[in-house]
């Protein structure tokens, strides 16, 4: 159960041309009829009940379901979550009143689900930003936030809310705040962190036992759009991510790595060349890495919001280019390549959200056409293995014939792995590279029938390979 951040949309002008009419082949259904407005911003499945929350700025779900900011699916209908927010269940309603953003972000906490964003009023009472659902009705969380909520993120220790506000319930916060189930507290004494009246702060994580946000902010000490807290001070990640128009969205935490994605790249305008790459990279503690290209060559590199479902990465955003491949705009990593899932302009107009119910993949945005399907704002995959454009594999050469010969097992495997090779294979280097292309292993192979440790290896999912042949992904667990 993941929670979620918020996404920024930018400012694009374009036409709809008839082009989108030349799509005949459906890769997405429609949840019942759809959602209205601007769609949804988050979506958080609860595996427990089985009922996926869809949070954004809109206010209906079709033509009967009124609940602004907030609803769920049960996988064949939606339902109300009471009056949803900024609506008092009495007035004549009417589409606004949700703000810029509405509910960016929903997530559980303790056993409850909380949703933050553009608050200000529950059922006709005043609220501030952030709420907590007892089961029949919305809560406010004392005097709530001063300003909108990016993301809530809930750990052992409280439920964390970050975002554009300066104070939580009365005390100082700068963007970063905790609540304890009672009251709110401010978070490692977060300082103002460059020109702006207030820090925008996007997301949070902690890793590796250290706090991390990222946002759109130049702090002290190389803390530009990221920083972590050591335990002891706010501390730079590596030297930042640089650029005049650079961001960074989203933090999260995945096999051992911490991955971040925003609006950034290695050339102008969204950064220069000593940045770590395009769009998304990854952080070991200590040092970059690039999943392949990323959104390298975009006319605008950004990525909004990642999930994944098994071991797979997707993504979206406002990218058209991933992996070195043009795209719509929906992409997944495999480990060693990117794809895209559409074809170029196949939303119509803008896709931003994603997340997945029962290992299905879900987007949402303000689209209503989707290829050659009128669909309203939120979408199932149903292309199956369907993909529009794949980069090439990262770190390893092309395939060689088929008469090579590669296997091991068991599989998955944890302290050692018995590797079976071809006699033509023999002298070769075995090879196994992680999610981000780097060699954690690199030996020798001398015998077809050869026993190899990998107890140095982090738990996760890799690639191994021998030569140019590959036998495909190994998990690694503990």
């Amino acid at each position: 159960m993941k929670p979620c951040v918020i996404w920024y949309p930018v400012l694009l002008v374009w036409g709809f041309s008839s082009c989108m009419a030349g799509y005949s082949q459906s890769l997405w259904t429609s949840l019942d009829q759809g959602l209205s407005t601007s769609g949804p911003r988050c979506l958080l499945e609860d595996t427990l009940s089985d009922v996926l929350y869809i949070s954004g700025a809109f206010a209906m779900a079709g033509e009967d379901v009124i609940s602004p900011g907030i609803v769920k699916w049960d996988g064949a209908q939606f339902s109300p979550m009471a009056c949803g927010f900024n609506w008092d269940c009495v007035s004549p309603f009417s589409a606004g009143g949700l703000g810029n953003g509405g509910i960016v972000t929903i997530a559980f906490w303790n056993g409850e689900l909380f949703a933050g964003g553009d608050i200000y009023s529950i059922n006709g009472s005043p609220a501030y930003n952030v709420a907590r659902w007892d089961g029949t009705a919305w809560q406010p969380l004392a005097s709530g936030l001063d300003g909108p909520v990016s993301r809530l993120h809930g750990y052992s220790d409280g439920l964390y809310a970050v975002g554009v506000f300066t104070h939580a319930d009365g005390l100082e916060a700068n963007g970063l705040a905790r609540w304890d189930g009672t009251a709110w507290h401010a978070v490692f004494d977060l300082p103002q962190l460059s020109t702006f009246t207030i820090n925008r702060v996007y997301d949070v994580a902690w890793y590796n036992g250290e706090l991390y946000i990222c946002g759109n902010f130049v702090g002290a000490n190389g803390m530009v759009c990221i920083a972590r807290h050591n335990g002891t001070s706010w501390q730079a990640v590596g030297n930042g991510i640089r650029g005049p128009f650079s961001l960074v969205n989203l933090l999260e935490v995945h096999n051992g790595l911490l991955y971040v994605a925003g609006a950034f790249a290695q050339s102008s305008p969204y950064g220069p060349p000593e940045n770590p790459g395009c769009g998304i990279v990854t952080w070991d503690g200590e040092n970059w890495g690039q999943l392949g290209e990323g959104t390298c060559g975009s006319n605008n590199p950004t990525i909004y919001r990642m999930t994944w479902i098994l071991d797979t990465l997707y993504v979206t955003g406002q990218f058209d280019r991933i992996g070195g491949v043009p795209t719509g705009r929906v992409a997944r990593w495999d480990g060693a390549r990117w794809c895209s899932l559409v074809p170029p302009n196949y939303f119509y107009p803008d896709v931003g959200a994603m997340g997945s119910y029962r290992d299905t993949l879900l987007v949402g945005g303000s689209f209503t056409t989707v290829g050659p399907d009128s669909i309203n704002r939120i979408a199932k995959w149903t292309g199956g293995a369907y993909t529009s454009a794949c980069g090439g594999a990262v770190g390893v050469e092309e395939p060689l014939p088929a008469h090579r010969s590669l296997s091991f097992y068991p599989q998955p495997a944890s302290e050692r792995i018995n590797l079976v090779v071809g006699s033509e294979d023999v002298g070769l280097p075995l090879m196994i590279f992680d999610a981000t292309g780097r060699s954690v292993l690199s030996r020798f192979i001398n015998t077809t029938n050869e026993q190899v440790d990998i107890s140095m290896i982090a738990p996760g999912n890799y690639i191994v390979r021998m030569g140019a042949v590959s036998s495909g992904r190994l998990v690694v667990v503990r």
